[in-house]
């Protein structure tokens, strides 16, 4: 056989390998990955204003409750508001809270009796030169969004709630921030509290200018674990931490994450091997501007990875699950518009345990949606929530959307 013929082959050897491959990745990224086929239902709740979804939770009657702030209804600036949804997402009912200013509720929780409690802040102006009023609010309410009993948290000083936490028959706790009217600085602010609202005990935590709890982790007996950020007086330094506190609310160890830009942890939950996974994002490292960051840490606090996803634009993550010993986050991005970063929309990575994307998804493009949180049913069932940008009102409605993964819908048919 002549050489001619020789490299002739080999040319379409090489290139009918290339084609299986190919053809092989494909397949797989189509198994993996969610198209829109996946998406079950997706809906907007709102006014003539802007409307948020802060945090959402599905009962045992698969029916959900949201939680966030309107500014299309109630009397005050932004009121809070409770609204249940039936299983395909469909309003059932609505509660709106607050008489003045800016009021808010930031998370919710189910309880050991079958009711929910979920907080937020109360008559905030958020102007650092006023004669700030503003309180925690905390609530517990039925099923049916009535309140069976509502607490104002802040004596002396103001203070909002970010996250709560139901700890089973003991009580709730509550992080946030604390602090004087007529400045610009708070404190972290974390609290354990019994079922009636009284204080178990009551922390603040003093590390930069301005410092905030965003999250709270509940560790059996061994305590809490609390997450946040403190910001510099000359605003160019944003460091992330973490605290181990015991039940009595004492630090036992603290891991802080320094750079040269901004570090910010959103969430943190229990990781796949007993450790710690924090996602959130950074501009002290990455591939552009600003990374979506995520951190896996040992129960002493120790980094055990640490990885950033990202292009050149915003990116963030906000919320982490752990679905059949993966992980499956969500945030917002930027990189992955259609205008060049001008627009956000919702992001969704699956890692393997060790921190490896198996895939990535994004939603959206020709509006700006803002990712608040993921939740799941079963394992299989998946919901985003945040809020949608409205164009015909330029405005923010709550949005709500429903997903499963392709491959669970290939092997159920």
């Amino acid at each position: 056989m002549s050489i001619f013929f020789k490299k002739k082959y080999k040319i379409y050897f090489f290139w009918l390998l290339l084609m299986m491959f190919l053809c092989g990745l494909y397949i797989y990224l189509d198994r993996a990955n969610i198209s829109s086929d996946n998406i079950l239902w997706q809906k907007t709740y709102g006014g003539d204003n802007e409307d948020v979804i802060k945090d959402l939770i599905i009962k045992n009657d698969n029916t959900f409750v949201a939680v966030g702030s309107s500014s299309s209804w109630g009397d005050p600036w932004r009121s809070i508001w409770l609204m249940k949804l039936d299983s395909q997402g469909n309003n059932i009912s609505n509660v709106i809270e607050g008489k003045e200013n800016y009021n808010l509720a930031n998370s919710i929780d189910l309880t050991e009796d079958g009711n929910l409690i979920t907080a937020g802040e109360s008559n905030w102006l958020h102007c650092s030169s006023c004669d700030e009023q503003g309180k925690a609010w905390i609530a517990k309410i039925n099923p049916d969004l009535r309140i069976i009993w509502e607490k104002y948290l802040g004596d002396d000083k103001n203070n909002s709630i970010e996250d709560i936490l139901s700890v089973n028959t003991l009580g709730f706790a509550i992080c946030g921030l604390a602090k004087y009217s007529n400045t610009s600085e708070f404190n972290a602010w974390f609290a354990f509290l019994d079922w009636e609202g009284n204080y178990f005990w009551n922390k603040e935590y003093n590390n930069l200018f301005q410092d905030k709890a965003t999250c709270i982790l509940y560790l059996e007996k061994e305590g809490f674990l609390v997450a946040g950020h403190s910001q510099s007086r000359t605003l160019d330094k944003n460091d992330a931490w973490i605290l181990k506190l015991t039940m009595d609310g004492n630090i036992e160890w603290e891991k802080h994450f320094v750079g040269n830009g901004i570090n910010i942890i959103s969430k943190i939950i229990p990781s796949i091997n007993e450790s710690i996974l924090a996602v959130g994002y950074t501009t002290s490292k990455g591939a552009g501007w600003q990374d979506a960051w995520v951190i896996q840490l040992d129960k002493d606090g120790n980094v055990e990875w640490e990885k950033t996803f990202g292009g050149d634009e915003k990116d963030v993550m906000v919320s982490a699950i752990k679905v059949n010993n993966k992980y499956l986050l969500a945030g917002n991005t930027s990189s992955e518009s259609k205008d060049e970063g001008k627009l956000m929309v919702a992001w969704v990575i699956q890692l393997d345990k060790d921190g490896n994307v198996e895939w990535e998804k994004t939603f959206g493009g020709d509006e700006n949606i803002i990712t608040n949180g993921i939740i799941c049913k079963d394992d299989k069932s998946f919901f985003l929530f945040g809020k949608i940008q409205v164009s015909e009102k330029e405005e923010y409605d709550g949005w709500i959307m429903n997903f499963r993964l392709q491959s669970e819908n290939k092997s159920e048919s």
